[in-house]
């Protein structure tokens, strides 16, 4: 009889940074966080892509600075970065808007995650929290 690895396909992930981190501290990091979140997720923009970036940039930047969660970004992608609405610590959640068997989420997680370590960024990574959340959400 042949022996099967079980494959467990992680779904979502959520980035945790420590409880005094302040909105603000995301700020000088960000317009090279979502440049690489981009890239590594082969969504970068074709026509118009440095215009777009910019544009999305400026517009997450003026509320990191005003210390408030940004609005969002991405949302019509194949990956998304989102903050979410139901705390107040910095974290945000990336997730594929793809078939489990087309996702590459551990590969960006994996990165971003490096991005963060590369500079002195504690952040903690929750696995599959957006689902239970969600699930949740629609029971009340």
């Amino acid at each position: 009889m042949e022996e099967k690895e079980l494959v467990v396909k992680k779904r979502n992930c959520l980035f945790r940074f420590p409880e005094d981190m302040q909105y603000r501290d995301l700020a000088p990091v960000f317009p090279e966080l979502l440049d690489f979140f981009m890239r590594i997720s082969d969504q970068y923009p074709e026509d118009s892509g440095e215009e777009y970036m910019e544009t999305l940039i400026r517009l997450n930047l003026k509320d990191l600075v005003a210390n408030n969660k940004p609005m969002g970004h991405n949302r019509e992608a194949r990956y998304r970065m989102i903050f979410p609405r139901d705390t107040d610590r910095v974290e945000f959640f990336v997730y594929p808007r793809i078939s489990e068997e087309e996702s590459k989420i551990d590969h960006i997680v994996k990165q971003l995650s490096e991005f963060f370590k590369e500079r002195d960024m504690e952040h903690e990574l929750v696995w599959d929290q957006m689902r239970s959340l969600m699930k949740e959400q629609k029971k009340k």
